[in-house]
């Protein structure tokens, strides 16, 4: 079959390809609708800290120092980093948050905890492949709030860190 054979088929059976595209743009625009909006805000952090080799006794950068950014990341995803977070915020000061715990729990356990844990669903940390970078990502359906719980993971991890 050559070019012009392919463009006699199509012509021929244009409609079909005309009522494919239009199937699949009309679900893409119902779909993108009905969704619910996601925002993701990203803070970046530079880990640059030096550490003293325990054979030689120079000092080295941390990022030699193996599993030394895996450790970073674990930190950042820990719960205590989260609870700074939630007391940070004062989340659980909202009347709205705490009518959501009593649905959700029924008033069992810490609400500082329960928030914690969604807080750490929604977030995202990932260290960069051949730097001393983490990138903290946070998702939610509002943009103004996923900044501001991005940015206070980064600060309560740097608040962590600095005792």
């Amino acid at each position: 079959m050559n070019f012009s054979q392919f463009l006699l088929i199509l012509k021929a059976r244009g409609w079909i390809a005309l009522l494919a595209l239009l199937i699949t743009v009309a679900t893409t625009v119902v779909v993108s609708l009905l969704l619910p909006k996601s925002y993701t805000a990203t803070a970046t952090l530079v880990v640059d800290a030096k550490a003293k080799d325990p054979v030689t006794g120079i000092m080295l950068p941390a990022q030699m120092l193996p599993g030394y950014l895996a450790t970073q990341v674990d930190i950042m995803r820990s719960q205590n980093v989260a609870l700074r977070v939630v007391q940070g915020l004062k989340l659980a000061d909202n009347p709205q948050v705490r009518a959501d715990f009593m649905a959700d729990t029924q008033g069992k356990g810490s609400i500082q905890h329960w928030l914690a844990d969604l807080l750490l669903k929604r977030l995202e940390v990932e260290p960069s492949r051949e730097s001393s970078v983490i990138r903290v990502s946070f998702s939610g359906t509002e943009p103004q709030f996923a900044a501001i719980v991005a940015n206070a993971f980064a600060q309560a991890y740097l608040s962590l860190i600095h005792i």
